[in-house]
């Protein structure tokens, strides 16, 4: 359930970051049930980016956390879809009693950022947890769009006005030359696509730009903002 058209954000996220959040989410109690907002589907949790499942929602079930997923379309792995920035999904929402919420990786793709991070917690409610993400050194990934929000974990915390803040870190990955190696890729492959990318740079130029930007990060490694927040406050 997400603005603006951007779904299937658990895409960008790495590793140590899912490690990361399941200790966050592991050391604190009353977080079940838990909403995941912009989901994406179950192949793509479990097969696409495995890691996804076997270090964070694998172990918060075993720890019996009930997280229901959710996403702007409706898919397989999908529990609940819908945009949360409708009046009639949010309620519906509200009345489910959510704990916790997990926003991971979407703040940069919505036009409307206060007005998400406001749903967030009003979702939640006055007591409840919102844990979330952004990158804060990273590429241009359109999804289908990319703000360039890359907010300090500090200033990530600060956005979520209705809340305390319990937590504000930063998690490192990869680097785009690791990043290439894991695929099973190299130097001269992807520059080659890249090159490729910019002869149809008239028909796909968020795709070069993307390819492009990624070059940035070869030997620097990608990071992102982590908060957890406690809401003291909330609309509606």
């Amino acid at each position: 359930m997400t603005n603006g058209g951007a779904a299937s954000l658990l895409r960008l996220m790495f590793e140590a970051e899912a490690i990361r959040l399941r200790e966050i989410l592991l050391a604190r109690e009353g977080v079940s049930p838990l909403l995941n907002l912009g989901s994406s589907t179950r192949h793509f949790r479990e097969i696409a980016k495995p890691h996804i499942e076997r270090e964070l929602f694998a172990p918060l079930a075993k720890a019996g956390i009930a997280v229901f997923h959710s996403d702007l379309k409706q898919s397989d792995g999908v529990d609940l879809h819908g945009d949360i920035l409708d009046p009639a999904i949010r309620a519906a929402l509200k009345a489910r009693g959510f704990r916790a919420i997990l926003i991971a990786n979407m703040l940069e793709h919505v036009r409307d950022r206060g007005a998400v991070i406001a749903a967030c917690e009003e979702i939640v409610g006055e007591g409840g947890l919102i844990l979330a993400t952004v990158p804060s050194s990273f590429p241009y990934h359109a999804d289908p769009i990319d703000t360039l929000y890359r907010p300090s974990p500090s200033a990530l915390a600060a956005a979520f006005q209705g809340s305390r803040v319990l937590l504000a870190e930063e998690v490192s990955g990869r680097t785009y030359r690791e990043d290439m190696k894991a695929r099973g890729s190299g130097f001269w492959k992807e520059l080659g696509r890249t090159l490729g990318f910019g002869l149809i740079f008239f028909a796909r130029p968020k795709s070069f730009a993307a390819r492009a930007h990624r070059w940035r990060w070869y030997r620097r490694p990608y990071r992102v903002s982590v908060a957890l927040v406690l809401v003291s406050s909330s609309g509606g």
